[in-house]
């Protein structure tokens, strides 16, 4: 049974396949746990970037409240209106204001309202000024919108207003508080609170949205909360907030407010759904170029491997002509091709080598059988039936017999190497054979340069050519059968050209017959009679030598065959004569010899 050719492809793409998926999954991982990680230390780095922006709000407006309370100091008429309206019941402030107007030359008078309005506009986050008189004990507070209310308040009340100024939803989210001293007596008269707006601190938290904004005066109360659902404990440490939220905690001090940012644990290193998407389609890309790459590698492998094992089947059946193709990479698979072409061709050489051992074999054995007859006894018998054949006036059958003779003596007592003139000669003996066999339908003509007769060639090799035509090409329908036999010389070779007029052959046959010359194959199945001369001239003469079979001109085929010429062996060519068909003289005498 035939194993799964594909099993070893199979097992090996599922491994590089979860090597791949294992890498690949390893390498997203890394990149999420690397993305998370830098997530959150950018979302720590806005946090504490909000903190400072809180803590330079605050204290920026510690600033403007202090810049407001030098101006008002620096100016003497400011400050006197300021003097009267905290210490003086309201009907000597309205005194004194009527004074100071009819003391002054200008058309229009400008009081404290004015001021106040003035140090509004100057700064848009400033929201509320209070003003505290000790002695009146009541309060006033300047809104930036032009709106003012007093009320009557102890002085601890009136601290107490301010604390919870901002908490009521007026805005205000820090307050700063100026001592308002006599400029007199430098007594303490009363003081003012500059409240400014939580809108700076609304506007840094949706600039870092994960990060929160709470900020603690004194007491450690917020003043204010970035998110409502935040729930402060103004008893809680900032370690006990960490733990029991489980945040990422920071403070800054900011004088006597202290901004807290948090970030939660879980919102610092959570990446966005399109990071985590584009890290699986980048992750699901790496594993379908990767899969693909292995499939093509392993089907590379698989091809050459594929490669030789059929190169194997081919051998177990006998052909050992086959050669697998192999690269330069000199991997172990190409190191298996060459050495297994090696090893056929080695084997091929070695079976050639018994081979022709083999047929030396026989041909001793055959020599010994022959031995065994005496030709003489055969020529004389034959020699006496065809003397009485002519003796009874059949010269037909004389010349038959005579024909007959020729061939046994160049198969039994001739050598293995004869000259070309004998080849020809027992060549045209075995041609007249079968023009008495096909009376007037067969004619045969031999060209042959008188130089090239006397060449050395091995025996037996122009006959089974003839013997093809005779078997597989003659047309018997026709009366035109023809066969033409022409030596000639090319460039160090000698070649006889044996062209008839027969059937002829396809082209595509003949192109396979041609390949499997060149390649020396002998199929022992088929007619072995131009397979066993072509491998017999390659075995005499070189690799370079041999049989071709090409069409000709009339249709039929020209078998063409190749020798080496020794050298000295050929003397120039002294023109070529044709020689036909012509009767034989009864008084012929065989070359048998007589007994």
């Amino acid at each position: 049974m035939k194993r799964d050719s594909r099993q070893l492809f199979r097992k090996l793409q599922l491994v590089y396949t979860l090597v791949l998926v294992c890498a690949v999954g390893l390498l997203a991982a890394y990149s999420l746990s690397a993305s998370k990680r830098q997530v959150r230390e950018t979302n720590l780095e806005y946090m504490g970037m909000a903190g400072t922006e809180a803590r330079d709000y605050i204290l920026q407006c510690a600033g403007d409240a202090d810049y407001v309370h030098n101006i008002l100091y620096n100016s003497h008429n400011d400050l006197e209106e300021l003097r009267h309206y905290i210490c003086d019941d309201v009907e000597d402030y309205i005194r004194f204001r009527l004074d100071s107007y009819a003391d002054s030359s200008s058309v229009s008078y400008f009081g404290l309202e004015d001021f106040f309005s003035s140090i509004f506009a100057s700064n848009s986050q400033l929201v509320n000024i209070r003003l505290y008189s000790l002695q009146q004990e009541i309060l006033t507070c300047f809104q930036a919108d032009g709106a003012s209310h007093r009320e009557k308040r102890t002085s601890q009340q009136a601290v107490l207003a301010a604390e919870e100024a901002g908490r009521d939803g007026s805005g205000e989210a820090v307050c700063f508080q100026k001592k308002l001293l006599d400029p007199v007596s430098l007594k303490e008269i009363g003081w003012m609170e500059l409240g400014f707006s939580g809108q700076r601190f609304s506007d840094i938290a949706g600039l870092y949205e994960k990060a929160q904004i709470i900020v603690c005066d004194s007491d450690n109360e917020a003043v204010f909360l970035s998110d409502s659902g935040i729930v402060w404990n103004s008893l809680r440490s900032l370690s006990d907030l960490e733990k029991e939220e489980g945040v990422h905690a920071r403070e800054e001090a900011a004088g006597a407010y202290r901004v807290i940012t948090i970030l939660g644990k879980r919102d610092a290193g959570r990446i966005s759904g399109w990071s985590f998407l584009a890290v699986l389609a980048v992750s699901l890309f790496l594993v379908v170029a990767g899969e693909t790459g292995i499939y093509l590698y392993l089907s590379g492998i698989m091809r050459r491997l594929e490669t030789i094992v059929d190169g194997m089947e081919r051998v177990k059946q006998g052909d050992l002509g086959i050669r697998i193709a192999h690269g330069e990479r000199s991997d172990e698979l190409d190191i298996i091709a060459d050495s297994f072409n090696r090893m056929c061709r080695d084997l091929d050489l070695y079976i050639k080598k018994s081979y022709l051992a083999e047929i030396e074999q026989k041909n001793a054995e055959m020599a010994a059988l022959q031995s065994q007859i005496n030709p003489h006894f055969l020529y004389n018998t034959l020699e006496a039936i065809r003397m009485k054949a002519i003796c009874n006036g059949d010269r037909e059958v004389g010349r038959m017999l005579y024909s007959m003779a020729a061939l046994f003596q160049s198969q039994l007592k001739a050598a293995d190497v004869i000259t070309l003139a004998q080849e020809l000669h027992y060549a045209k003996k075995y041609m007249e054979l079968f023009e008495y066999r096909y009376h007037d339908k067969f004619t045969w003509e031999v060209r042959c340069g008188d130089g090239y007769l006397q060449v050395p060639v091995i025996k037996f090799v122009v006959q089974p050519v003839l013997e093809n035509y005779f078997a597989h090409g003659i047309r018997l329908e026709a009366d035109d059968n023809h066969v033409g036999i022409l030596v000639r010389r090319e460039g160090e070779l000698l070649c006889i050209e044996v062209a008839d007029n027969g059937r002829g052959m396809d082209a595509q046959e003949m192109a396979e017959k041609n390949a499997a010359l060149r390649a020396d194959e002998l199929d022992i199945h088929k007619s072995m009679g131009l397979g066993n001369v072509n491998r017999r001239l390659k075995a005499v003469y070189g690799a370079c030598c041999g049989l071709a079979l090409s069409e000709n001109e009339t249709g039929g085929i020209t078998v063409t065959l190749k020798f080496t010429l020794p050298e000295g062996a050929m003397t120039p060519e002294a023109g070529v004569r044709p020689e036909k068909h012509r009767d034989e003289e009864c008084d012929e005498k065989s070359d048998a010899g007589g007994g």
